[in-house]
């Protein structure tokens, strides 16, 4: 019996204030990616910041690694990455600052990826 890929949805509203809240679904996301799983996350509210090239940087938790080097990890082990595009919008986010491995991904796109994917928020 061939057994399906686990997939999941993080969900982060976070930026600044606390690096921990930012930190801890880039270290669920990168921990389910090692393990072969399918991995989206949506940035959304502030949490768009991180679509931002180099806004990682000021992100520096207490108790994880920097948010940067997360990500940076999330990427290159095939991670996707969701902006909201409002959100993106109202916090500067545009195609030319973008993360390279992110991409808009809007309410309909996120509904419609959340359906089979166990889903975190943060």
């Amino acid at each position: 019996m061939a057994q399906t890929q686990s997939k999941y949805l993080f969900t982060v509203t976070h930026y600044d204030g606390d690096g921990d809240r930012v930190a801890t679904p880039f270290v669920l996301a990168n921990n389910a990616l090692a393990a072969g799983a399918d991995v989206l996350v949506w940035l959304t509210v502030d949490g768009v910041e991180l679509g931002k090239r180099g806004a990682a940087d000021k992100v520096v938790p207490k108790s994880f690694p920097p948010v940067a080097d997360l990500l940076k990890t999330f990427a290159e082990n095939g991670g996707k990455i969701g902006v909201c595009p409002p959100c993106g919008k109202t916090h500067g986010v545009t195609d030319e600052n973008m993360l390279p491995n992110a991409e808009w991904l809007g309410a309909a796109a996120v509904l419609a990826a959340a359906q089979d994917r166990q889903a975190f928020s943060f």
